[in-house]
């Protein structure tokens, strides 16, 4: 593994964190490209401790940018196990913050865009790591099975026109989630294509903010 940058900020202001959101960026981009969506997610939830990690991947493409797992001949066949191989690391990483800044499970968020989505998917298949996923412009290496148990909750941003993750694949996860019943929204952000806009990450905080309190009200009852 990658012994890659992590960047970490406290809560603001200075105070225990109640939450941990966890930033994975694209394929072929840095730690530093999600710093500004970590700080507009902070803005929502003041209480969170960001964590923003750099991939794994030693080969990946332009020095500073990196890849969660290799691009380089990736095809249908191989993304599966090529997916599969990263997780552990990512899992590991993961549960080292949620003790660095001692938030449970259940209070810790997995965010990320394209292909640190899809690992996020992916990890959050194994209930107990994480309570929410939100990915976007992100799709499954593999969707989940018949009979799954996803305890996350999981919010879908995809751009209308996104030609590199069509938002078919969106629709198609969405689908198959409502079926397994895992809490899941679906967000299809007009007239974008494979990027994050203001309007997107806009909607991924908010469905997260409302998915936390329609999990808090359900507890009361």
């Amino acid at each position: 593994m990658s012994s890659g940058r992590v960047f970490r900020f406290a809560p603001t202001p200075d105070r225990p964190a109640r939450h941990l959101f966890v930033f994975l960026h694209g394929c072929g981009a840095t730690a530093q490209s999600m710093i500004p969506i970590a700080f507009r997610f902070q803005a929502r939830f003041p209480s969170a401790a960001l964590v923003v990690p750099s991939g794994f991947d030693p080969d990946a493409r332009g020095g500073a940018a990196q890849d969660w797992y290799p691009t380089r001949g990736l095809n249908v066949d191989n993304h599966r196990e090529r997916v599969a191989s990263v997780l552990p690391d990512v899992d590991d990483l993961v549960r080292r913050e949620q003790t660095n800044f001692g938030v449970t499970a259940s209070r810790t968020v997995l965010i990320g865009f394209s292909q640190g989505g899809t690992v996020a998917l992916e990890l959050v298949k194994t209930p107990g790591l994480a309570g929410a996923v939100v990915a976007f412009s992100s799709r499954y290496a593999r969707l989940p099975a018949c009979g799954a148990r996803i305890s996350s909750r999981i919010h879908l941003v995809h751009g209308e026109y996104d030609s590199v993750v069509s938002r078919v694949y969106a629709e198609r996860a969405a689908r198959v989630l409502a079926g397994l019943h895992v809490p899941v929204t679906l967000d299809i952000v007009e007239d974008l294509g494979h990027a994050l806009s203001h309007r997107a990450i806009s909607l991924g905080s908010l469905r997260l903010l409302q998915g936390i309190y329609e999990g808090r009200r359900a507890t009361l009852h």
